[in-house]
């Protein structure tokens, strides 16, 4: 899902900055207030796992692959203010260090994978509510996994598809089903490989998942 430059318009880039940056500086001032300083080597730990993950592809069909984007992973490790921040680390540092997604389109990049990701840990809130039952939970997990890649996906389908670029081949009638038919596929494996490392970390690390109490509404949020 990340975009390159020159694959959207410099205003879909400076509207997609314009939405992006003030979430982020909420998020920051979320964290600054609501986190203990001890707090920073964990976002740190949890934004150099994600990257090193990405770079892991899994096999799809026709030889096409996916890797874990990572969002609801950290917003329900982190809480969804931390995770959008911890996110955002990490493709600024792709970006900046590897040239995968574009500077000129980083704030598009922010807000398909960082922001809806963070923002997912609201759908596992909801469908959680105050049940303690694990099933419930690695169900509403799934789901809001499943649907940060679907949904993010989407979006950066329409970024795309109102380019000048693609409107010769068909623009937002070719980009949604092509972006569309293989996230939903690799939505699967985000969602497969999220409730698999939340479900080790809530056995190994239990102390780590913290803002299960957030979820299961025994704190404030």
């Amino acid at each position: 899902m990340h975009i390159p430059d020159g694959f959207i318009t410099p205003i879909t880039a400076a509207v997609m900055f314009g939405i992006s940056i003030p979430l982020l500086a909420f998020s920051w001032k979320k964290v600054r207030a609501d986190y203990p300083k001890s707090f920073a080597p964990l976002l740190a730990i949890s934004s150099a796992f994600i990257f090193a993950a990405q770079m892991i592809n899994f096999p799809i069909i026709l030889g096409t692959s996916g890797h874990l984007v990572g969002g609801t992973f950290l917003a329900i490790l982190l809480g969804p203010w931390a995770g959008m921040l911890s996110m955002t680390i990490v493709l600024l540092m792709q970006a900046v260090f590897f040239a995968d997604g574009g500077l000129i389109a980083f704030g598009a990049n922010v807000f398909n994978m960082a922001i809806i990701g963070a923002l997912s840990f609201f759908i596992v809130k909801l469908v959680n509510r105050k049940s303690t039952s694990q099933r419930r939970f690695v169900s509403s997990v799934f789901l809001a996994s499943w649907l940060s890649v679907v949904v993010g996906s989407l979006v950066a389908a329409l970024q795309i598809g109102i380019s000048p670029i693609f409107a010769e081949a068909g623009g937002i009638m070719v980009t949604i089903p092509a972006m569309l038919f293989w996230h939903v596929l690799i939505g699967l494996g985000e969602g497969a490989i999220t409730t698999s490392l939340l479900l080790s970390l809530q056995r190994l690390q239990p102390a780590l998942m913290g803002n299960l109490a957030l979820l299961r509404g025994k704190a404030k949020q």
